[in-house]
């Protein structure tokens, strides 16, 4: 055997060599991928993503029981000619426009009108819609009273360029957000995938709720009808044979699904009850199929011990005692009609987020990382994305902002990232409601559209409710397509580039 004990060779600067020219390899490699927006830039902008950010923690586990769901005989999405439509005309803005028209007046003629001979008597009726306090009074239902009404103070939040500022006419310079207490219904009945609750021939809606102005989700997709002008509503998706239960306290809402939603209306409402020491080892229902992190937050509120039932959409559970907890955020899935004017771009309680922080941050997990100061939210689903992504990513990871995909976080994860972060910046969407989250001193930019009917308020009072205030630079939207408020636009970079 030839031995190579010979061979003169420096270790230490064949290394340096090696070392030097990966260096160049990975440098080209990101100017490659930051500079073409036809290459993919997880690599460039990931690095706390795949190496810090994974998530650690194993799924939280609690008590849960599943209410079987049940196949219904009629699809909202038309089987396939719902396929037919979003293959082949959805594109086109003229059959998407009468396509929505047809789905929002002519179904539900259909369905008062036509279909209505052909089921049972008990779903061709209209009943009295009420609100929640209405029905305390009316009946002298007992309460337990959380908090008292607070007022909100509303300033104007900051705006670039500066003459898109007629854009943000305030809706009021302050607002208070009522009483939350909870009610106690007897022989009420929740359902899957709504808020709405049946008792004594009545509906029970939240306090907030405004039948002229508020469209519903329910009514989007067709499981209610509602008449505004004599507020009366028709329940289309009947449970012949609900589960049963003693006692329990009702959560379901149509829009719990969505994170935001989520975070600002519905757990809220499940942090107060919870608070409570007497209604300690009462039941809890929510919608069905919540993504994980929805959930994580539900156990982290909740507990382990405290039984969470889901209720899919479709199936009902009649409760001899139902509690129901007060409306603590609100913000209108639709607009009923263009034509009405000061719709609400939501309202919260300052006492309900203050419950949700208190609970979740005596949960915190306890860890090492070391989470950085100034972040970017990337904005991967849905519309209303920015164009020039690639050139704003850019710009902030050149000064010191790190590229985040939240989704890809834990809930926990979530909440200490915005708790750390002194200046957020991100698209409008989802995961921007975690700035109830955030220091009071944390400097916060939203990238929106630059479009009339946009609900600019929204992510304004949910920060003035949590004690912070945000700043827009609203973009230019991608020529018209039909999507409204919901299209693509393009950020200024010198506007940004102000802002950090």
């Amino acid at each position: 055997m030839e031995s190579n004990m010979d061979v003169d060779v420096d270790v230490d600067e064949l290394l340096s060599e090696i070392v030097i020219k990966l260096k160049k390899i990975t440098e080209t490699i990101e100017k490659k991928i930051r500079h073409d927006p036809l290459q993919p830039r997880h690599e460039a902008f990931q690095i706390y993503m795949t190496s810090k950010f994974s998530k650690e923690q194993p799924a939280v586990s609690g008590n849960i029981r599943n209410i079987a769901a049940i196949k219904q005989n009629e699809s909202v999405s038309f089987g396939w000619l719902g396929d037919i439509y979003r293959r082949h005309f959805k594109q086109y803005k003229v059959i998407r426009h009468i396509s929505i028209h047809l789905w929002r007046t002519g179904y539900p003629f259909y369905k008062i009108h036509v279909q209505q001979y052909f089921i049972s008597s008990k779903s061709r009726k209209w009943m009295p819609l009420i609100k929640l306090s209405e029905v305390v009074v009316a009946q002298g239902i007992t309460t337990h009273k959380l908090a008292d009404k607070e007022l909100v103070e509303t300033p104007p939040p900051g705006v670039l360029p500066n003459t898109s500022a007629d854009y943000l006419v305030s809706p009021h310079e302050q607002y208070i957000f009522p009483e939350t207490y909870i009610a106690t219904i007897d022989d009420g009945v929740t359902y899957g995938g709504t808020n709405l609750v049946l008792a004594a021939g009545k509906v029970i809606c939240h306090d907030l709720f405004d039948f002229e102005r508020d469209y519903t989700s329910e009514e989007f997709h067709h499981r209610i009808l509602i008449s505004p002008k004599s507020v009366r509503i028709k329940w289309l998706l009947y449970d012949l044979k609900p589960e049963s239960i003693a006692v329990a306290a009702t959560f379901v809402d149509a829009c719990a699904p969505n994170y935001a939603h989520w975070l600002t209306e519905v757990l809220p409402r499940i942090a107060q009850f919870c608070t409570e020491e007497r209604y300690m080892n009462i039941p809890i229902i929510v919608n069905d199929g919540l993504h994980e992190n929805i959930m994580e937050s539900l156990i982290l509120i909740a507990g382990t011990e405290r039984e969470i039932i889901t209720l899919p959409i479709g199936r009902a559970i009649a409760v001899d005692k139902l509690y129901v907890t007060s409306v603590s955020g609100y913000v209108p899935y639709e607009r009923r009609s263009n034509k009405l004017s000061n719709h609400s771009h939501g309202l919260f309680s300052p006492y309900s987020f203050r419950m949700v922080i208190k609970a979740v941050s005596s949960h915190e997990s306890i860890t090492d990382i070391i989470w950085p100061k100034k972040i970017f939210l990337r904005r991967n689903s849905g519309g209303r994305k920015v164009i020039n992504s690639t050139e704003v990513e850019t710009l902030l990871v050149e000064n010191g902002y790190v590229v985040i995909e939240p989704e890809k976080l834990s809930f926990v994860q979530q909440v200490q990232l915005f708790k750390n972060a002194k200046s957020i910046v991100g698209s409008s969407g989802a995961a921007l409601a975690n700035i109830v989250f955030a220091s009071t001193y944390a400097d916060i930019t939203i990238l929106i559209g630059e479009y009339p009917d946009t609900s600019y308020w929204y992510w304004q009072n949910m920060a003035c409710a949590s004690g912070k205030k945000i700043n827009y630079i609203l973009g230019d939207n991608a020529p018209d397509n039909g999507n409204g408020i919901h299209a693509d636009f393009t950020i200024n970079l010198t506007d940004l580039m102000s802002k950090i």
